[in-house]
């Protein structure tokens, strides 16, 4: 008896759970869940916002055999560059995002906290906890 690969199984677990990763991910772009933003701490980067690119790639992952078993090059060769940008800007992102890819109320707190004019520091420096 040979053991094969359930892809319908995988398709199954994939689905929903980049579904998750790629939803949590938007609603952090657009400001409406920012409790996302506790990824930051573990990190340099800004894998709160990389895990909209990560979800899309699980998202992309989920029927990629069945993609492959088509065997029509003109879909599997764009697919695959797809599959590609979005891993390497995941990974990426967890390590270094680039300013373009941030949203701009992100882009505005960086810069309020470089300068120390956040509200984490004026409380820091005027010795509330």
């Amino acid at each position: 008896m040979e053991s094969e690969t359930n892809y319908w199984v995988y398709f199954a677990f994939m689905l929903p759970f980049g579904l998750i990763v790629f939803t949590g991910g938007l609603l952090l772009y657009t400001k409406k869940f920012v409790g996302l933003l506790v990824l930051d701490s573990f990190m340099p980067g800004k894998p709160s916002l990389a895990q909209t690119y990560i979800g899309a790639w699980l998202l992309l992952m989920a029927p990629s055999e069945f993609v492959l078993q088509s065997d029509i090059d003109a879909l599997i060769v764009p697919y695959s560059f797809v599959l590609l940008g979005c891993l390497a800007l995941g990974l990426l992102g967890c390590f270094w995002m680039p300013k373009f890819l941030q949203p701009k109320w992100m882009k505005e707190g960086d810069k309020l906290e470089a300068r120390g004019k956040d509200p984490f520091t004026k409380r820091f420096y005027n010795g509330e906890s």
